[in-house]
């Protein structure tokens, strides 16, 4: 099973994926732009925040300018099915800065891609986090969000050093500093309308993916969260996507 049978997405629809939240994001949006790519769709590929220059293997074309018209004349001329990588500018860390949120709609709006995928949410390369009150920057256009969350992070101590954001990541689990993080936590997390899908579009279908379930302990973990989840439209799956495994 590859990564879109996984997440029930339906190549044949136009649609535009954020991915919020932590523990995967990137390794989900390379393994997307990959598996989309051998569907001959022609995908785009950005960020609303700011993403490592991805691995050339992943696309056929980049374009870096910070003007908006220049970025909207690029994309109409592109006439050929692959990935093209868009963003404002590289900043010194070798990172693009991505595009605004409402560039990112006008792009889904003029259909020129078949599909748009943004990673929509940063992190510090912390293993957990919460949003900050302008975060996450999910476009209005997004027809899936999906959120990671990486299952390691249960066991590890609530601190600045595991936890972007802290001060949020407790109001929102009702922790302190100092506590173990547990799976109650991490439910808390997602079922809050502040949490892991604060700003999405209310029409978007809602994915939460479990991640790093790489042992049978971690699996039972993440049904376990399942069971807790109480947002409406929303799936719950886990997965180790450095194994390529999926459990619904």
């Amino acid at each position: 099973m590859n990564t879109i049978e996984a997440l029930n997405i339906n190549i044949n629809k136009k649609q535009f994926i954020s991915i919020v939240g932590v523990g995967g994001k990137t390794t989900l949006l390379y393994r997307l732009s990959r598996e989309l790519r051998k569907c001959n769709k022609r995908i785009l590929l950005s960020t609303t925040t700011h993403i490592f220059i991805p691995p050339k293997d992943i696309y056929d074309d980049m374009y870096i300018n910070s003007d908006r018209k220049a970025l909207l004349k690029y994309a109409e001329s592109i006439n050929k099915k692959g990935v093209f990588v868009i963003g404002s500018h590289i900043t010194d860390e070798e990172k693009i800065k991505g595009i605004d949120i409402s560039l990112a709609d006008e792009l889904y709006n003029n259909h020129i891609f078949d599909f748009i995928l943004v990673e929509a949410d940063g992190s510090k390369r912390k293993p957990i986090k919460a949003p900050a009150n302008w975060e996450p920057m999910v476009p209005a256009n997004t027809t899936i969000n999906i959120g990671v969350i990486g299952l390691d992070s249960i066991g590890m101590i609530a601190n600045e050093e595991n936890v972007h954001r802290l001060d949020e990541f407790c109001f929102i689990t009702q922790c302190s500093l100092g506590d173990v993080i547990n799976e109650i936590m991490l439910a808390k997390l997602i079922n809050h309308p502040q949490g892991l899908f604060k700003n999405t579009p209310s029409k978007a279908k809602k994915i939460v993916l479990l991640n790093k379930a790489d042992n049978v302990n971690m699996v039972e973990l993440g049904k376990t969260i399942g069971k807790m989840i109480e947002t409406d439209n929303t799936t719950i799956i886990i997965a180790s996507l450095e194994n390529n495994r999926y459990w619904m």
